[in-house]
């Protein structure tokens, strides 16, 4: 969420974010994952995404206008924000020793799908029966903004960009800089020094150094983004798109 340790009192549990620099599976949280990856399987990656998409039916029926997903080593969570309200309801399920938070997840679903299918075959209305499970979940202690999704803007490269990027030896949080044109043109020539011809560096190497250089020149002229809406350490769910974003 919004801070770096929040502590879930009424519930027992105490959620922690991931240390920037330490890799875990998006679905699973082990650490046992390939860099540059971020699930540690596809299976895993498949099992998350079918029971997130499982989960739609039930937050169509609580009309939601954000929901989030979150695991701990003993719980895992959900929380619903309707359209129509200002409380979050907060779904809670522990943990079974064995299972994968997705595992957990669909047992979390199914319960609450069941609780509001045996109210509505006791002659209670839909409306009713989804107003009923999420005032009994109600948590009005939680601020209503944390499971409102940031917009998150990244840097959009063609191969050819990363190529270039790559013979310059700069990296991504390089062209983020408000110096990225200073920082390019610095590499440029530092790297020149090592490949000209004339200090005995090799021609091919150094030909593609200048195509390189004016490629990133190029880019820095209209550079382009892609952005997304999603949350820091929460799977976040946006009921316009019916749509789920992994974590930033």
């Amino acid at each position: 969420m919004k801070t770096s340790a929040e502590q879930l009192s009424e519930n027992g549990v105490v959620r922690y974010t991931t240390p920037a620099k330490q890799l875990k599976c998006l679905s699973c949280g082990t650490d046992r994952i390939k860099p540059g990856r971020r699930y540690c399987s596809r299976q895993c990656r498949q099992q998350i995404n079918w029971v997130l998409s499982l989960s739609k039916g039930l937050l169509r029926t609580f009309n939601a206008r954000y929901a989030a997903f979150s695991f701990t080593r003993n719980h895992v969570i959900l929380d619903v924000l309707p359209v129509w309200s200002k409380v979050i309801s907060r779904f809670i399920c522990k943990r079974t020793f064995g299972n994968k938070p997705a595992e957990d997840l669909k047992n979390l679903i199914l319960q609450a799908g069941r609780e509001w299918y045996q109210m509505v075959d006791n002659n209670t209305s839909k409306s009713f029966a989804s107003l009923s499970l999420l005032e009994k979940n109600h948590k009005e202690s939680i601020n209503p903004k944390n499971i409102k999704p940031d917009r998150k803007a990244s840097l959009r490269l063609t191969k050819h960009e990363k190529e270039s990027l790559k013979i310059l030896e700069l990296d991504r949080k390089d062209l983020s800089s408000d110096e990225h044109v200073v920082k390019i043109k610095a590499s440029y020539k530092r790297m020149a020094k090592l490949h000209h011809p004339d200090m005995g560096g090799d021609t091919e190497k150094f030909k593609q150094l200048n195509e390189a250089h004016k490629q990133m020149l190029l880019w820095t002229e209209n550079p382009q983004y892609a952005s997304r809406r999603a949350l820091q350490d929460c799977w976040s769910y946006d009921g316009v798109t019916s749509r789920w974003s992994p974590p930033l």
